[in-house]
């Protein structure tokens, strides 16, 4: 990595650290806190956004001119720019179950080169470049020449019933045991950490996968993300064998690509 990249690395990790710190501390006050939703079971809280709001005034207090994208605050970036999922699992965060992540990449050229995903709740943090290696600390730390049996489901209204049931089939057809932990950060984070043998999701967004996706590239697991007709992305961490099983071929844009680029509504941070 150049210096300039190890510079940002250091700075992803202190900031996903610290932006999991105060998202856990929300965690432990759940009474308090107003439940709100952006559409269809889509539900956000005061948590989400003042823990974005800390993820960017922590960068640009190192980066003030850094394009920064998120989920809750959105952006205006097609090449370099960071990459904010504040509380990825927002249902379970906001049902006390503590299978929820924050999730932070930063972009380069439009392809993510840094990621960092915490799981405060569970006293975890993982980080890398996309070229290795994988750090981690805490309690689910990165396991060597695991075999897990288990594959990561993603469940969102976007990917149409029928097709995920399919790959669902043809997965367990394979041997494995399907399980849905309801983040998609954390799922690629097991994933990386050789808790899971895998993971796909069709229909979510770059925010949910970007960092994840480095983690699992870092770790030398496979992973694609792949653009979808209506503006989302699919995330695939498999094994060739697996992958194609895995694909919408009808639904891919661009099957070869993995790089990213956003044009969105451009808010204050």
């Amino acid at each position: 990595m150049t210096s300039d990249l190890d510079t940002r690395l250091e700075l992803l990790r202190n900031v996903t650290n610290k932006v999991g710190a105060f998202a856990l501390a929300r965690f432990g006050n759940l009474p308090h806190i107003v439940i709100e939703t952006k559409g269809d079971a889509d539900y956000v809280s005061a948590a989400d956004r003042d823990a974005e709001s800390l993820a960017r005034r922590l960068i640009h207090a190192q980066f003030p001119t850094d394009a920064i994208v998120g989920e809750e605050q959105l952006g205006d970036a097609e090449d370099n720019h960071w990459l904010i999922d504040p509380i990825d699992g927002t249902a379970n965060f906001l049902s006390g179950i503590p299978l929820w992540a924050v999730s932070i990449a930063y972009v380069r050229n439009r392809e993510p080169v840094l990621g960092a995903v915490a799981l405060p709740a569970l006293d975890t943090l993982l980080w890398a470049s996309a070229d290795g290696p994988l750090h981690g600390t805490g309690s689910v730390s990165p396991l060597v020449k695991a075999q897990p049996i288990a594959f990561g489901i993603g469940r969102n209204r976007r990917w149409p019933l029928t097709h995920r049931l399919e790959v669902e089939a043809a997965l367990e057809a394979q041997g494995y045991h399907i399980v849905c932990l309801g983040s998609c950060a954390a799922a690629l984070a097991m994933v990386a950490a050789g808790r899971l043998a895998g993971y796909v999701e069709h229909g979510t967004h770059l925010w949910d996968c970007a960092a994840g996706h480095v983690l699992c590239r870092a770790a030398g697991a496979p992973s694609s993300i792949l653009f979808e007709a209506d503006g989302t992305v699919a995330i695939i961490a498999a094994p060739q064998h697996l992958s194609e099983a895995a694909k919408a071929e009808k639904h891919i844009v661009d099957p070869g690509s993995d790089r990213i680029s956003h044009r969105m509504k451009r808010s204050a941070d």
